[in-house]
């Protein structure tokens, strides 16, 4: 009896080798697919960061940009009265359009905006006088942190008011008379040889001569009084009316004019009214401060009665200038310079001194008013804070 064994049929060489060819294309589509998943993975991060980055460096730069603005408007003199930004404002504007993560970027942590002196201690205030400040601005937005930095420079009105406790071509005091003193806060050398300040008048016409310091701290007349035009010139007048008039300080109506000079927006301005008619500013607030004293220009034809009633603690700080003729009533104290081309008549009930002199106010109103704070060239820095 014979054995048959069945062999199994061969697979043929070329079906081998097909598949084979099949599985490396499978294998090289995969490899591509998945070096193509990876880039997309990629770019959509490296989109997401670069995002970011814009982000961040939009809201820094937004920083920066309230930073000068806010020098602009307020240029830090001493430390009492530093320049803040107010940053909270700034987040709320962008939150209202959805820009910020608040599971990222925490409030606190969004925009701080720091200002401070180039001078080594870095005070928050122009401690060396030099008109330059840093404005620090840095930014968090969904955990990426941008920082810049930048030196501004102040450019200011060069104003020239003398250094005087009170000009005017004549006075009329009540039997309280016309008191004029230094003011105790007053830390300036003072003009005539550190030792006294001037007043000057023409005349005196009322029933009582000035009441001035035993002490000789201020002098009347140390020298000829000359007139309003040589202690306010023109150009001065001019300078001070467009000052007011670039910063919405000008005004036509006494009624318009004591709404601002009474408001929390009158310290550190200059404001000029312009009338063709008798004037009255009346009031119990306090107008300006010793760090932003306020500059009130009352321009009317000579002659015209200009009458200023102050009363409780409605004291004026800084600089007022009358073209006119000023009546004093209440209890007005003014602390600074009084300058006047008529008659300075005081009605007051004399519980305080009327004019109290203080070269530090003069001083600085001669350097305070800004006309731009622009970027030092070539103080921009850029940093990428680690988280």
């Amino acid at each position: 009896m014979s054995t048959h064994t069945a062999n199994a049929p061969a697979i043929p060489r070329e079906q081998g080798s097909l598949i084979i060819g099949v599985m490396m294309f499978v294998f090289v589509f995969l490899a591509m697919g998945l070096g193509l998943l990876y880039l997309v993975m990629s770019t959509a991060s490296g989109t997401e960061l670069e995002r970011k980055e814009v982000k961040a460096f939009n809201v820094a730069e937004a920083g920066i940009d309230a930073g000068m603005l806010a020098l602009m408007n307020h240029w830090p003199e001493s430390a009492a009265s530093p320049t803040v930004v107010d940053t909270n404002a700034i987040r709320a504007d962008f939150d209202s359009q959805q820009f910020r993560d608040p599971t990222r970027s925490p409030a606190g942590d969004f925009l701080n905006v720091s200002i401070y002196d180039n001078s080594p201690d870095k005070p928050n205030y122009d401690a060396n006088g030099d008109g330059k400040m840093y404005v620090d601005s840095q930014a968090n937005v969904d955990d990426d942190r941008h920082r810049i930095i930048i030196l501004a420079e102040r450019k200011t009105w060069q104003l020239s008011f003398p250094l005087i406790a009170m000009y005017t071509n004549a006075f009329d005091a009540n039997a309280q008379g016309l008191e004029i003193r230094i003011d105790p806060a007053q830390t300036e050398p003072l003009p005539l040889n550190g030792t006294a300040a001037p007043a000057f008048y023409n005349t005196q016409i009322g029933n009582k001569s000035l009441d001035l310091p035993a002490d000789g701290s201020v002098l009347a007349n140390p020298s000829a009084p000359g007139t309003f035009d040589s202690w306010v010139s023109s150009g001065l007048m001019g300078t001070l009316e467009s000052i007011a008039k670039s910063e919405g300080t000008y005004f036509t109506t006494a009624a318009a004019a004591q709404s601002f000079l009474l408001s929390a927006d009158a310290p550190g301005k200059i404001i000029y009214l312009k009338s063709s008619t008798p004037v009255e500013i009346a009031g119990s607030t306090q107008i300006g401060s010793y760090a932003n004293p306020v500059v009130f220009i009352i321009d009317t034809p000579d002659g015209t009665d200009v009458g200023l009633d102050f009363k409780g603690t409605a004291d004026f700080y800084g600089i007022i200038v009358i073209k006119g003729n000023p009546v004093i009533r209440g209890t007005a104290s003014f602390w600074g310079s009084f300058i006047a081309s008529g008659t300075l008549t005081n009605k007051g009930n004399g519980t305080t001194p009327e004019i109290n002199y203080n070269g530090n106010i003069i001083r600085t109103i001669n350097r305070a008013y800004t006309i731009s704070v622009n970027i030092v060239p070539n103080t921009w820095e850029e940093y990428t804070v680690p988280r």
